[in-house]
């Protein structure tokens, strides 16, 4: 009776505990809980703001920013509109050129993904460090100040001057980025400007922010070679163009200087029709896949591409001294010709793009 004694209280207090242990389980954060962001200091460009674990799912070929992104959002047919002064348009845009080239070896930014062991470096600045993580208000640094970056061993900006590079940090959620940046000769780093943001966050920063012409992020738009591996480019691309029209010459036409949700431009151009940054281009949805296939040629990024360009379109974000669009830069993507290439668009017809009237809805109302 003693020994059946014992068994029991040992018995009861098991599964008690084993009660307790299910309650703390069922209390614990899931990786998939909605991230919490958690700036409680002013950022300097002398200091680096303390990353706050935001999930513990792979970021490597996530799609970038929230699902109502405008980036991630699918044009919606039934709804949309092709703008009347659309071929007009895309004559201007066409002016210097008849194809659209990705050169992903020099003026596309390397991408660099990062964790918390990742040691932080310092990069000397021209203008102010510009921190917009929490995609509410911009907190500023010193001109001329330093900020400290995670940046794995061997990290180059991509060629030519505008010297861009992100990074993308897999525990925090943290989007990096610089423009002008460069290795001095004693291996010290410097560039123009540089950011930080948030992966969780909508893709359009808040006013203020100044990377590339539209107001956006360097990775915003970039079609990474996971994409293409995988076989989807889901979100909407990024396009340049010498050049989108000046805040004038917008205005000329009764356009406004940049299209909303952007909020700045960078436009030098004044041709008649020269578009407004912020504006999106498509290629028409009755275009066929078999059209696609011949055109493209072989090159799986082209394929994907145009069909991202029918169900996202392409924003026009900066200007560039011939059309463009932005993929990885090749010294992080290191992308095989049947992938990607310079030249991939060229025999894409001219008369299958078009601009999207920005006074009408692309997207249903939910």
């Amino acid at each position: 009776m003693h020994r059946y004694r014992m068994w029991l209280r040992g018995g009861w207090l098991f599964l008690l505990l084993l009660t307790l242990a299910c309650a703390l389980v069922v209390d614990m954060p899931k990786s998939n809980d909605p991230p919490v962001n958690d700036l409680s200091e002013e950022s300097t460009a002398e200091s680096v703001p303390t990353p706050t674990p935001l999930a513990t799912e792979d970021v490597r070929c996530v799609r970038l920013y929230t699902d109502d992104s405008i980036w991630n959002t699918p044009i919606d047919w039934s709804v949309a509109r092709i703008h009347s002064d659309s071929d007009a348009m895309m004559g201007a845009f066409f002016a210097g050129s008849h194809w659209i080239g990705s050169d992903p070896t020099q003026y596309a930014p390397n991408i660099y993904l990062v964790d918390n062991s990742t040691p932080l470096v310092p990069v000397r600045l021209k203008y102010r460090f510009r921190d917009a993580y929490d995609d509410v208000t911009i907190r500023y640094g010193d001109p001329g100040g330093v900020v400290w970056m995670p940046l794995p061993e061997g990290a180059q900006p991509a060629p030519g001057s505008d010297g861009q590079l992100a990074v993308i940090n897999l525990d925090t959620g943290e989007e990096w980025g610089l423009n002008g940046g460069r290795i001095e000769a004693d291996g010290r780093w410097s560039a123009r400007g540089a950011y930080r943001y948030s992966i969780y966050n909508s893709g359009i920063p808040p006013e203020g922010f100044g990377q590339r012409g539209a107001g956006i992020g360097q990775a915003a738009g970039i079609v990474r070679r996971c994409e293409v591996e995988r076989g989807a480019i889901e979100h909407a691309v990024t396009l340049a163009y010498d050049s989108p029209c000046t805040p004038e010459t917008c205005a000329r036409n009764g356009w406004p200087a940049v299209i909303p949700p952007f909020r700045k431009t960078d436009g030098r151009g004044t041709a008649p029709y020269d578009i407004p940054e912020g504006a999106r281009l498509v290629i028409r949805p009755e275009i066929s896949e078999e059209e696609i296939l011949a055109a493209c040629r072989g090159v799986t990024g082209c394929v994907l591409w145009a069909r991202a360009m029918q169900t996202y379109g392409g924003f026009i974000v900066d200007h560039s001294g011939h059309p463009k669009t932005y993929a990885e830069g090749d010294a992080t993507a290191h992308w095989p010709s049947d992938l990607w290439s310079a030249s991939m668009l060229r025999h894409i017809p001219r008369e299958w793009y078009a601009v999207l009237d920005w006074n009408i809805p692309a997207t249903s109302t939910p």
